[in-house]
């Protein structure tokens, strides 16, 4: 519903039952749909779990490409892992929360 913007009676109306069927066929890995018909696939769809894929990818090669400066000779500070906003490790981007009473004095920037 939120992709066509109708309710599905209104949809099969609107654009007919072929192409709500074919629309129903390539929905996008988000939808509650695709998540429901295949939860284990579903886990690995979500935005979250590709930048953990993709932060521990990028963890891998940098420790390759340092192994092997130190294998041919190269002096060089162990790599330091990718940030990762939800793992509270010291490597956190940012700050708390800020209180409910300073948000507008903060985002307006006061008088």
């Amino acid at each position: 519903m939120r992709y066509l913007d109708r309710t599905l009676a209104q949809a099969a109306a609107f654009f007919g039952w072929h192409e709500l069927a074919n629309f129903a066929k390539h929905l996008p890995d988000d939808s509650a749909t695709v998540r429901a018909q295949d939860k284990d696939a579903a886990l690995f769809a979500r935005d979250i779990q590709r930048a953990a894929i993709l932060a521990d990818i990028y963890d891998a090669v940098m420790m390759t490409a340092h192994l092997l400066a130190k294998a041919h000779g190269g002096n060089g500070e162990m790599p330091k892992p990718y940030p990762r906003p939800w793992k509270d490790d010291g490597s956190r981007i940012g700050k708390g929360a800020i209180p409910i009473s300073e948000f507008d004095e903060w985002y307006y920037g006061g008088d």
